[in-house]
């Protein structure tokens, strides 16, 4: 890329590079642009530049670097990519369709159509989605990530049958090795056991509100427990989680090769993946097997369909009965998670209909959630409550070509768009939080529920209204509500759901006393209790642990 550069111009981008490799991203932005001040043009600088700047998580600056470049420079195709990436997560998934469309203009690019596949996923488009990640696979038919963003691509698909995605989840690439069970240094069934949590999403993420309750309950008498974290842009809450009692390896960026041998090192006798086929997995180092005990949690609604797990933690009702799964699925009494409140919600206020005069839906999920079955489904609801209106907030919604799409959906069900208020990204999640205030019941989406924002209704005094299906992402929502005893909001199909809804609706002295109340209830609940689930999964673990180091060594 530095041919035909000035020595000192093609110096100082070697240099950049260098130490954008590094992990330093605002030093490298900061050489970046020098090296553009001093050679203003050469479009590679400027490409660099806008990826450490999201490397960084400065999405804004990126995009204003790339809408330059692309006005100085029309014809070079990689700063469309940037600008799409860019543009994705600023929330425009329109506008970074776009870009990844015109950086594909030059020819086909697994890796640029995998994108491509992301951004129409966020616009709720999810067969062109498929489409393209169909053939980002053909393109990269041994690409882990390209294999793990497809799969968790299809759990919005209703169409979809768990039987499918697990048959979908065999055909994931992995390593070309993968190693046999270690052998555990020290066989004492009930020593002091060293629990590792892998995770990309110890960071300002929904997950996270699921593992710092679990984390700091963990008995540190029965367990070391150490935090392998995968987070590229740390921020103020990486430094909570590194404020609690764990033995933290900061492993982004680094290889498989040095992940595993960290397991080593550490001796980790229980390793738990908390990612699954989400963004930032660490798949390909589990399938290479360096724990005694490996274990699937939190971050994926399915079977991983890999071999080298030995449990998958569910509960009686996401999983009440032995589905397909490549995972021996291990049943938590009290249900697979706990939830820790934001510290920053304000209370619940009165509800949202005594100032309205009218009741109020809400859905804050995420939008490719929200399928056209989905849209029909709460249509009924509207129907059935005549005078009500509906809040849909999600990221995407800030552009017109996807409020407008969505739109058409609503009034092609005979719903007026009077009716249907669209929110789009709010960065602030205290602000975030807040506009529950707004809403009087809460409408989920289905085949893949809400999880942390089920939570957030539900501690804002928000009932939420669910529709249980038959895999594991159709009935967290149960499981959530029948935590907290509201079991009679889980319906069975889409006539029982609005039935549900409408009764709420017609029931102000109830609404009144959930938002009063449930917030109390839901802090003396199970999904509340770090301490109920980390016994829980104490117990678990050596459970796991007792089988392997046993005579047969056998799970």
């Amino acid at each position: 890329m530095t041919t035909n550069l000035p020595p000192e111009i093609a110096a100082a981008f070697d240099a950049a590079n260098a130490t954008a490799l590094s992990g330093d991203w605002r030093a490298a932005a900061e050489r970046y642009r020098a090296l553009i001040a001093a050679a203003p043009d050469f479009p590679g600088a400027y490409v660099n530049l806008a990826s450490v700047l999201l490397a960084g998580r400065d999405a804004e600056g990126a995009m204003l670097v790339a809408a330059s470049a692309a006005t100085r420079f029309p014809g070079f195709l990689p700063i469309y990519a940037v600008a799409g990436e860019a543009a994705l997560q600023l929330g425009q998934p329109f506008a970074a369709s776009n870009g990844f469309a015109a950086a594909l203009s030059g020819g086909e690019d697994a890796n640029l159509r995998a994108k491509l596949a992301l951004s129409l996923q966020a616009q709720g488009r999810a067969a062109e989605a498929a489409a393209n990640f169909a053939l980002a696979r053909r393109l990269a038919p041994n690409d882990a990530a390209i294999a793990s963003a497809a799969l968790f691509s299809s759990h919005y698909d209703p169409q979809i049958s768990p039987a499918q995605a697990l048959a979908e989840a065999a055909t994931w690439p992995g390593p070309a090795i993968r190693a046999s069970r270690p052998a555990p240094r020290d066989r004492d069934p009930e020593r002091r056991l060293r629990v590792a949590y892998v995770s990309p999403d110890f960071a300002n993420h929904s997950c996270a509100y699921f593992l710092a309750p679990l984390l700091a309950a963990h008995d540190r008498q029965a367990m070391e427990v150490f935090a392998y974290s995968d987070v590229g842009a740390p921020d103020g809450v990486t430094a909570a989680f590194k404020a609690l009692d764990l033995r933290w390896r900061d492993m982004a960026g680094k290889s498989d090769d040095a992940f595993v041998a960290q397991a080593h090192e550490d001796d980790i006798d229980v390793l738990v993946d908390c990612a699954g086929h989400t963004t930032g997995n660490r798949l390909t180092a589990f399938a290479r097997r360096p724990a005694p005990v490996q274990v699937t949690w939190l971050g994926y609604p399915a079977s991983t369909g890999l071999d080298c797990f030995d449990a998958r933690f569910v509960d009686d009702v996401t999983d009440p009965a032995d589905a397909l799964a490549s995972e021996n699925l291990l049943r938590v009494p009290g249900g697979f998670l706990a939830y820790l409140p934001p510290p920053f919600a304000p209370a619940p206020g009165p509800p949202p209909f005594e100032a309205a005069g009218r009741i109020t839906f809400g859905s804050f999920n995420n939008l490719p959630k929200i399928t056209p079955r989905i849209v029909a489904m709460w249509a009924q609801v509207l129907r059935a409550v005549p005078d009500s209106r509906l809040i849909v907030k999600a990221k995407g919604l800030d552009e017109n070509a996807t409020r407008e799409r969505y739109a058409a959906m609503f009034q092609a069900h005979g719903i007026d768009g009077a009716r249907v208020e669209f929110v789009g990204f709010v960065g602030d999640i205290a602000a975030h939080i807040a506009r529950y205030r707004m809403v009087d019941v809460a409408l989920d989406t289905f085949p893949y529920n809400g999880t942390t924002t089920t939570c957030e209704a539900l501690w804002m005094g928000v009932p939420v209204v669910t529709l249980a299906g038959d895999r594991h992402a159709a009935r967290v929502g149960a499981s959530l509500l029948d935590r907290v005893g509201l079991g009679a909001l889980v319906a069975v199909d889409p006539a029982d759901f609005a039935r549900i809804a409408a009764g709420l609706a017609g029931d102000r002295a109830r609404l009144a006393d959930l938002r009063g109340n449930l917030r109390a209830r839901m802090t003396a609940s199970p999904l509340c209790d770090g301490r109920r689930l980390a016994r829980e999964f104490e117990a678990a673990y050596r459970g796991l642990w007792r089988r392997v180091v046993s005579a047969d060594g056998m799970l």
